[in-house]
């Protein structure tokens, strides 16, 4: 019995292991019924690799393992890709510094070697390098002498650098035109113009002589000047009918200069005369001598204007082009008769010639800077005041404009400006007219040439039956404006644009009282002055941005830069009216400010001119 239970036992686990024998291969036949041909095409062909005789030998497929991804290998690996972008940004550092480096020693051996180099003038570039002489120099120079000739004092080594590189003074001295303002070696006295304008093709051609005094012995006459096609230079001593060799002359256009190289040293406190005939065109663009059109009856008529203010009356004749430099100004323009001419004094004589062309002669202006010298050539006609002290106000536009009437609130407004300016200021208007020219093109509202105010038309031109009242206000400030700068940056004038603010904020803070005059009923001195000015400058001067009124001007782009809303309005703010020391505020700023005008009548001042006054 016993027996028989045993082998009872051992069948039924036999059967169990069947059972799961059956099982095992019937999951593994649907396995392989569940698999893509594909996937069992790739495990046979594995299976292949490691068994048939093509395939990898077993002992080297034994030894390949998989290294497990962990967060230690991560860490290694992030660490080794911070440390090589480390060591790249360090390389790419030093390669900089070496750059550098490199730069700055090269730059001190060509301008060492420069000076020295055979066959250049002495302190410039030798010819046929980068920095050769432009053709006009090449062209100019006196067959047969030799160039090279060193300063006295300087023992010159053609090819040896120098023992350590020059300083700035030293650089001055040699290359006077590589600064960014003139030397004042040369001071300028009085100037000659004389054009002659082809407006059919948008040229003229120039002579200007300079009567300019020797402040310092130098051998270079540096001016500028842009854009312009210099033909003849001569420089002769005032007294002396001998001429001063030329060595030859060239444009620098880095700063805007032409320099004269003389085979001599001009001798200090005496005076010479500068001579310069030259060739330019009438420019498209806004700025220097440029041309501006307008449509009459269909045709399409042209005009030339100037724009000089801040820095481009050398656009249009080389002259010694900084603020500080006032002198005296003759101007003859010669034209074609179907033009007239305009310019800061009114025509002398007008000499007509047979082949239809006239030249004006204009009287010669009391002292002045560059930047407010202008001239004008068109075909306008115009209408005219007189005010009580005898000074004749014109005011020119296109035909039309005139017919309709459009300049005629201007023009009255602009003589009862003069004269309560006159009373106000207790200074009488200096010049014996003003002209008021109203242009269709211009890059500015308007621009306060003495004696002949440019306007673009939107900003002179209108009709006060059916203009609104914003409108006719914004056209009148700009006059007022103009206006003022008769006294303010024509008659005294700051000394460097880093001043600008004496010209610009005392003419916007005396256009509200000059327009307050005009309409007392706007308020605009104690009310607009408030809401347009003092609000907005305190917003301005709450930037990051802001600055002091006067900014250090450091090179040709911060000139344009200092022409800001800072210059215009944050000045006034010291004027405004409040209960408190407001007569004596009063008394102490109009004081100084009537002797700054009587004492620097016709001359330039600088902020501390005005303390001077002031204490």
């Amino acid at each position: 019995m016993a027996l028989d239970g045993e082998r009872g036992e051992q069948e039924e686990e036999k059967k169990k292991k069947k059972k799961k024998k059956k099982r095992k291969k019937k999951k593994e036949e649907g396995a392989e019924k569940s698999r893509s041909p594909f996937e069992a095409t790739m495990g046979e062909n594995d299976a292949a690799l490691r068994t048939g005789s093509r395939g990898l030998s077993d002992p080297w497929a034994d030894s390949v393992g998989v290294r497990p991804r962990t967060t230690e290998r991560h860490i290694t690996v992030h660490r080794r890709l911070v440390l090589a972008f480390a060591l790249s940004i360090v390389a790419l550092l030093a390669v900089t510094m070496l750059a550098v480096l490199l730069s700055l020693r090269f730059d001190e051996c060509g301008a060492s070697a420069a000076s020295g180099a055979d066959g250049g003038l002495a302190g410039f570039p030798p010819r046929g390098g980068n920095g050769s002489l432009p053709g006009s120099a090449r062209r100019n120079h006196p067959a047969g002498r030799d160039s090279a000739q060193p300063e006295a004092g300087v023992e010159a080594t053609p090819g040896a650098p120098s023992a350590q590189p020059p300083s700035e003074e030293e650089q001055e001295q040699r290359q006077p035109w590589t600064q960014l303002r003139l030397s004042g070696h040369l001071k300028p006295l009085h100037y000659n113009l004389m054009l002659t304008a082809f407006m059919e093709n948008f040229t003229f051609s120039g002579e200007v002589n300079v009567e300019i005094a020797c402040q310092n012995a130098t051998r270079y006459v540096v001016l500028h000047a842009s854009r312009v096609a210099v033909e003849k230079v001569q420089v002769a001593e005032d007294r002396v009918a001998g001429a001063v060799p030329v060595a030859g002359f060239f444009l620098y256009p880095q700063t805007q200069v032409l320099v004269v190289v003389l085979n001599r040293t001009l001798d200090a406190q005496r005076n010479y005369n500068l001579k310069i005939i030259y060739n330019a065109l009438i420019e498209n663009e806004l700025l220097g001598f440029f041309r501006s059109s307008y449509v009459l009856h269909g045709e399409r008529r042209f005009l030339g204007v100037t724009q000089f203010s801040p820095t481009h009356a050398r656009k249009a004749f080389p002259c010694f082009d900084e603020p500080i430099y006032k002198a005296t100004f003759k101007i003859s323009i010669k034209h074609q008769a179907t033009y007239l001419s305009l310019s800061n004094m009114p025509v002398e004589t007008s000499v007509f010639e047979e082949d239809g062309w006239v030249t004006d002669h204009f009287s010669q202006t009391p002292l002045m800077s560059t930047y407010y010298l202008a001239w004008a050539i068109c075909n306008f006609t115009y209408r005219e005041t007189i005010t009580k002290s005898g000074v004749v106000v014109r005011l020119y536009a296109r035909p039309d404009a005139i017919r309709r009437g459009s300049g005629d609130y201007a023009l009255h407004i602009t003589k009862r400006l003069i004269e309560f300016y006159e009373d106000y200021f207790k200074v009488p208007y200096s010049l014996p007219k003003l002209d008021l020219l109203a242009v269709p093109k211009h890059p500015y509202a308007a621009m306060e040439n003495w004696g002949l105010s440019i306007f673009v038309e939107q900003r002179i031109l209108l009709d006060p039956s059916v203009s609104s009242i914003s409108y006719l206000l914004d056209v009148t400030m700009v006059i007022v404006h103009e206006i003022c700068h008769q006294w303010f940056g024509d008659l005294v004038t700051p000394v460097w644009w880093e001043d600008v603010w004496l010209k610009e904020g005392f003419a916007h803070y005396f256009e509200f009282v000059g327009t307050d005059y005009l309409y007392p009923g706007w308020n605009m001195e104690k009310q607009r002055f408030l809401t347009d000015v003092l609000h907005e400058v305190m917003l301005l001067d709450g930037l990051a941005s802001s600055h002091p009124v006067s900014q250090e001007v450091l090179q040709a782009t911060d000139i344009d830069r200092v022409f800001d809303w800072i210059a215009y309005k944050k000045v006034g703010i010291d004027q405004i009216q409040v209960p408190i020391g407001y007569f004596i505020r009063c008394v102490v700023f109009f004081s100084s400010f009537w002797l700054m005008e009587i004492d620097y009548e016709l001359e330039n001042t600088e902020l501390l001119g005005l303390f001077h006054f002031m204490n």
